[in-house]
């Protein structure tokens, strides 16, 4: 209903005047307060899965998944499988160019990558770092070809992986370059997610397969840098755990990313595990009581999660770090 309608309907004495500007103010107040409440939604979205629009995308990314196979059965050499390459970018031309398909994306570009890697593996035996290299280009144009936020995900590992290379430092004996590089992923995962803030556009997703992959970096560095250090008993590295998994915690809820307490809840089990054990050895069923409060845990903040997070942050949310994250305001 706008103002010609209205206007109109005055004229031909349906309505008077004055009514006419009542209700323009009416619908007016009405649209913003419905403009402000979609906006607290979309602040409370959290990190949705936009991966599937319908079960017609899972139907077609099985298609590809059955094309990959049945393509790499069929290729006798390597020139058949560079065939393969240029058939599911054409296929992607098609699907994630024109029609937008987000899952099916994912399963077309993991088949370029598939074949990419058979290719280089056939020509080259010497280099290893050259198979990374390839296929991190190869996600690379395809997204600077159809933005799909996947994409960066494979970049983002093979960066990981080339630096470890490049480096030659023995992650096994030094895991704490993990951190290092997880916090690196962390940075560029949170200026996407600092540009999008409602979460609401590409960026968004952008900055969550980032975060997917700079969690368990992160994590896993820490934790194990503490398991193999020396200091302190078994009981005292459960406890330093447990404290590392409650600082990870937060971080997840203020940033409003649960993969980096997913990545964790692993180790945290473990220190619970240990440390229950070691004082309440003699408690019948200490394993299912453990799980039972792992799960009221899980449902709480799951229920809770946007509540938690205002109730801790809303009194720093007028500081300039918060302006980085979305918004701490709950839709009642």
């Amino acid at each position: 209903m706008d103002r010609k309608l209205l206007t109109k309907a005055a004229e031909q004495g349906i309505i008077s005047k004055e009514q006419v500007v009542s209700l323009l103010d009416f619908l007016k107040s009405e649209q913003l307060e419905s403009q402000q409440s979609t906006t607290i939604q979309r602040e409370n979205t959290g990190e949705q899965l936009k991966f599937i629009r319908s079960f017609g995308d899972i139907f077609i990314a099985l298609g590809v998944l059955l094309l990959a196979f049945t393509s790499n059965m069929l290729a006798e050499n390597t020139m058949h499988q560079m065939f393969a390459i240029v058939g599911f970018v054409l296929i992607a031309e098609w699907l994630v160019g024109h029609k937008r398909l987000v899952l099916p994306g994912i399963t077309i570009l993991l088949s370029i990558l598939y074949f990419v890697n058979i290719v280089v593996d056939a020509s080259s035996t010497s280099y290893a770092s050259l198979d990374v290299l390839l296929m991190s280009i190869s996600s690379l144009f395809f997204y600077v070809r159809y933005k799909m936020p996947f994409s960066l995900y494979p970049v983002a590992v093979g960066f990981i992986y080339l630096s470890i290379e490049i480096s030659g430092i023995n992650i096994v004996e030094h895991p704490y370059v993990f951190v290092i590089l997880g916090v690196m992923v962390f940075i560029a995962a949170m200026w996407y997610d600092s540009r999008d803030t409602q979460r609401v556009t590409s960026l968004s997703d952008n900055g969550f397969w980032l975060h997917l992959l700079a969690a368990p970096l992160i994590v896993h560095g820490v934790m194990v840098s503490l398991l193999l250090s020396n200091h302190g008993g078994l009981q005292t590295n459960s406890l330093y755990i447990l404290l590392l998994f409650t600082l990870f915690f937060f971080i997840a809820l203020f940033v409003d990313r649960r993969a980096i307490l997913v990545s964790s809840f692993a180790y945290a089990l473990y220190a619970v595990f240990k440390f229950a054990y070691q004082q309440f050895m003699q408690v019948d069923n200490l394993t299912l009581f453990i799980f039972m409060g792992v799960g009221i845990f899980i449902i709480f903040f799951g229920t809770y999660w946007y509540k938690v997070r205002q109730w801790i942050f809303s009194p720093i949310a007028s500081s300039g770090i918060c302006k980085l994250v979305p918004g701490f305001e709950v839709n009642k």
